[in-house]
């Protein structure tokens, strides 16, 4: 009799702690845009599952231009992306998780209307962002921006403008050549050309002269224009 009640014992405690371990949840793209979903129409536990994605200072907004959520696999290891458009550019994100919901990367600063894609350069791997935008107004303006995904993590490894068109003329500046080490262009301005070399401390591509993006600072600020639109000046982006 004892021997039986002691493995009913053991069978009882055995199922205790089968029912007692936590499943841990992981990510896929549906979740995702559920808490998405869910955190821009003011779910807070959603938002804080999504590491606050959305700012929630600011009046809800649910009215979006566009949601787009895609993953990106390198060595067995997944990582899922969200870039949101909204009318108002304050409210646009760019962030990337990993598949326990870790957050990898945050961006804030992106304008206008959104375009991206994934792309391969040697042995890196990279989300490509075009963004359009208006500046005053009048001044348009094209952005480009990498962002290069790890395993280790995402983050903002390559920032520059591409187009700048005033009323009466456009500026270009193209890339001619991307490695692993080194992004060069060619500027519509007399001919002139740019490097952008990688810092492996920084992780990012870094030219001492930025002369396209220096060349359309100074134009914006010579125009003289009192801006309407709402726009994004400062960059806002963490990782």
């Amino acid at each position: 009799m004892k021997s039986i009640l002691f493995i009913i014992t053991l069978f009882v405690l055995s199922g205790c702690s089968k029912k007692e371990k936590p499943v841990e949840e992981k990510l896929d793209g549906n979740i995702l845009r559920t808490l998405v979903s869910e955190a821009i129409n003011g779910i807070y536990s959603a938002n804080q599952q999504l590491s606050d994605l959305i700012d929630y200072s600011l009046p809800i907004d649910s009215d979006y231009n566009s949601l787009i959520i895609d993953s990106l696999k390198l060595n067995n290891k997944t990582f899922y992306y969200v870039l949101l458009e909204f009318p108002d550019p304050e409210y646009n994100r760019f962030a990337v998780y990993d598949s326990s919901f870790s957050p990898q990367l945050l961006d804030k600063s992106l304008n206008g209307n959104i375009y991206q894609e994934k792309i391969k350069v040697g042995n890196k791997d990279f989300i490509k962002i075009d963004e359009v935008y208006l500046s005053k107004d009048t001044l348009l303006l094209n952005r480009l921006s990498l962002y290069q995904v790890d395993t280790s993590g995402a983050y903002l490894a390559f920032r520059t403008h591409t187009k700048f068109s005033k009323p009466d003329i456009v500026y270009f500046q193209n890339i001619t050549e991307i490695s692993d080490s080194l992004i060069k262009t060619t500027i519509s301005i007399m001919n002139r050309e740019d490097r952008f070399v990688f810092d492996p401390s920084e992780k990012k591509y870094i030219s001492s002269q930025n002369i396209f993006d220096e060349f359309i600072n100074n134009e914006i600020k010579s125009f003289d224009y009192e801006p309407v639109k709402q726009q994004l000046i400062d960059a806002n982006t963490s990782n």
